[in-house]
């Protein structure tokens, strides 16, 4: 059985599965809209859920480095490295979200640093992971995509998954789970799509989407730069000490520079 499978909330534990798809609906209701597929919009939603969140977005070359919340001074910190493909940028920060709703009184100053390895195996995570993708991917759009494509729940392709990761702009594995979760794939179609890899270039799920040219805009490495407020802050907290302004040059070069030791004085360290 693979890893995902033998982890799944929806599999071990029903009762916190509908709780977190509880929760999704009621932000979907307040926030989002029902019918909406969200894609990059999650963005947005995250940049004006509150004026106390910082969003910053970053390219990092290490694709295990996913991103982070932390509160300090009173702010929300939410990183999201944009070396990423961009379906993951979009997942992670839903995974976020959850963790800005749900967490941020338990997110101090200590590191929370996600990285790729960490998502399947913590269990906040694992909800975090649940919350994104039930968020990203809702359950009646989802069907009725599958009514519309005329998927054969018997004969599902890999070419099939791909079409619905463009859809909703999520990775591949974030579908298989999502089809098996709302019952139209058994458990044993689940292990088998699994089994293929995603990210080799030469086989498996990203070969075919290069191939058939489905989707690729999801599988940008973006590298956007944002800080957010990031640089009137570090102005503001001068004369606390925050970082030392002497050295910082007014331009965003300064910022990209030391970017690395602004975390790590809010707490986070990427070493």
């Amino acid at each position: 059985m693979h890893d995902l499978l033998k982890t799944s909330i929806y599999k071990n534990n029903i009762n916190l599965f509908n709780d977190i798809e509880d929760k999704v609906n009621s932000f979907i209701e307040r926030y989002v809209g029902y019918g909406v597929i969200l894609q990059d919009d999650i963005f947005n939603i995250i940049q004006t859920f509150s004026k106390d969140i910082q969003f910053i977005r970053f390219p990092i070359k290490d694709s295990e480095i996913c991103g982070f919340i932390c509160n300090y001074k009173e702010k929300s910190f939410i990183y999201i490295n944009t070396y990423l493909p961009l379906e993951k940028q979009i997942y992670t920060a839903a995974h976020e979200l959850f963790h800005l709703i749900y967490n941020l009184d338990q997110l101090d100053v200590t590191n929370h640093l996600i990285k790729d390895e960490d998502l399947e195996i913590v269990e906040n995570e694992q909800q975090a992971n649940l919350f994104a993708a039930l968020l990203l991917v809702p359950k009646m759009i989802l069907i009725k995509k599958l009514e519309i494509m005329k998927i054969d729940s018997k004969n599902i392709e890999t070419k099939d998954i791909i079409k619905l990761m463009d859809i909703f702009a999520v990775p591949y594995k974030t579908i298989v789970l999502r089809l098996f979760e709302i019952g139209f794939i058994k458990e044993k179609n689940v292990n088998d799509l699994l089994s293929i890899p995603d990210r080799d270039e030469k086989s498996g799920i990203l070969y075919e989407i290069k191939k058939y040219e489905i989707g690729l805009r999801w599988q940008e490495r973006t590298q956007l730069i944002s800080y957010g407020e990031l640089k009137s802050l570090i102005i503001d907290n001068d004369e606390e000490e925050l970082i030392t302004l002497g050295r910082a040059k007014k331009d965003n070069e300064y910022i990209k520079g030391n970017l690395r030791e602004i975390f790590n004085r809010i707490g986070e360290k990427f070493d």
